[in-house]
């Protein structure tokens, strides 16, 4: 008995540090766009008030419109890590064309997107009453920074590739580049330095487009290099094939959704529940989610490693090993956000302290980052269970959870206690996201432990060359274009 706990505690320990490995720069990536936001936010400020409170506003606005294309290409992870435990890494390359071609086919849905852009902040400005001056600096970020959801959907497509074979190295070093893009665009074309014209705002925004086409070459370049070309036939697999681009809309479009339904309803959050509170409110609920992105997002990449290591586990025949690497996951996300939770709570006050010196704010806040940290655990789970069904395929059925609590729970229920219970303030809207979390977090354990991602195939037939038991989960270093 004691040997066999003793193998069992070796094989966790084993299956830990692999997760790590793959997930590090994984988290890096997904910090990194925190990082991009801040040095917009950072550069932008110097233009001014109105700049810096129409940047983040935009910014989100903008990201609804990249998470179309972005979501979608994120199934491209699924069939190449699936494809790789069949035995055959080579046809994950396909995929990644494809969503080149996908890619391509948003540019009429960016342009009608600047068509929208104002039409949509006119609304929002009658809704939530923001200064025209501000709304005129958020329209004209929009309508160039649109155009990153084209870039952003072929690096996504790109990147599913890489992380699906577990390479995020080079997901990793073509993020580096684009934040040294964006750093010096902004630099060049926010204030019109060594000759480049002054464009204010509308340069951030054009920075960030550049930014994301840098990501794209760089993945590209790799890609259809000659060391990744011979192991996984890059350049051979370019070929249209619409029944490739269907099976991405299949598997890619209910995440896209589910990224947009979130994205919305934080849009609704903040730019119509909460101002009905007033300002201290609303500047202590922005403090919050600050904390909140640095808690999540290491979980992110946790999340995406997952999502590979399920891939290939399902794609290799062996979903028991897909279900121990899940608990894996499980494990480590849930003590890592619950010890940031913990560290939420009992630090709350001067956390809020450190962006404010405004009591008002301060006090507000501090109620705020209560239900911040006692939604980190659900979170976990959320983020955990929704990486691996997607990894097994299984997109649309969590999708449909998530929009049904997103809008039922958060979004509704917060609209209905602000107007009905306006005496409970801010808390009332705050409680209710708790609620929302830890719902979807107990749904998606019902999803994942009903099993019906064990009968998802994605590919015909058995695995092309079963993999047997004792191959370790990251392949070693040096074998692929890194």
């Amino acid at each position: 008995m004691l040997q066999n706990v003793t193998t069992l505690d070796t094989s966790r320990r084993t299956a830990t540090v692999e997760l790590l490995r793959l997930a590090l720069p994984l988290i890096a990536v997904t910090t990194s766009r925190m990082l991009m936001g801040f040095i917009d936010v950072t550069m932008v400020s110097r233009l001014g008030t109105d700049a810096l409170a129409a940047i983040l506003p935009a910014a989100l606005m903008m990201w609804a419109f990249i998470c179309i294309g972005a979501g979608t290409g994120t199934s491209v992870q699924t069939f190449a890590s699936q494809a790789d435990g069949r035995g055959e890494p080579e046809r994950g390359a396909a995929y990644a064309w494809q969503m080149v071609y996908l890619g391509l086919a948003f540019v009429p849905v960016a342009y009608a997107g600047t068509r929208l852009v104002p039409v949509l902040y006119e609304w929002l400005g009658t809704v939530t009453n923001s200064p025209a001056a501000v709304r005129d600096l958020e329209i004209t970020y929009t309508h160039i920074a649109v155009w990153s959801m084209v870039p952003a959907a072929i690096a996504a497509g790109f990147e599913g590739f890489f992380n699906g074979l577990q390479r995020p190295r080079v997901t990793l070093v073509a993020v580096v580049v684009s934040l040294a893009t964006i750093t010096i665009g902004n630099y060049l074309l926010i204030w019109g330095h060594f000759g480049f014209p002054r464009m204010g705002i509308a340069g951030s925004a054009l920075a960030t487009v550049l930014a994301w086409w840098a990501r794209v070459l760089v993945l590209f370049a790799v890609f259809c290099s000659p060391r990744c070309n011979r192991r996984y036939h890059t350049r051979r697999a370019f070929a249209l094939d619409w029944h490739k681009c269907l099976d991405i809309l299949h598997v890619g479009g209910p995440t896209a959704t589910a990224w947009l339904i979130d994205i919305s309803s934080w849009l609704v959050f903040l730019n119509v529940i909460v101002p009905w509170f007033g300002t201290a409110p609303l500047a202590a609920t922005n403090i919050a989610l600050q904390y909140t992105h640095l808690a999540f997002m290491p979980a992110i990449g946790v999340g995406m490693a997952l999502c590979s290591q399920v891939g290939f586990a399902v794609g290799a025949g062996r979903p028991d090993e897909a279900v121990r690497r899940t608990h894996v996951a499980l494990g480590l996300t849930m003590a890592y956000m619950g010890l940031i939770g913990l560290l939420l709570f009992a630090f709350r006050a001067p956390l809020m302290w450190w962006f404010t010196s405004d009591a008002a704010v301060a006090a507000i806040g501090v109620g705020i980052m209560g239900w911040v940290a006692i939604y980190q655990i659900f979170d976990a789970m959320s983020i955990t269970f929704i990486s691996s069904l997607r990894g097994a395929g299984d997109t649309r059925t969590p999708a449909v959870l998530n929009g049904l609590c997103c809008w039922g729970i958060f979004i509704g229920g917060g609209y209905t206690l602000a107007h009905y219970r306006p005496q409970w303030g801010v808390h009332g809207p705050w409680a209710m996201a708790v609620v929302y979390l830890s719902v979807l977090g107990l749904l998606l354990l019902w999803r994942y432990r009903v099993g019906g991602w064990r009968k998802i195939r994605l590919f015909d037939g058995r695995p092309a060359a079963p993999v047997p038991a004792e191959v370790p989960a990251i392949a070693p270093a040096g074998t692929a274009a890194e």
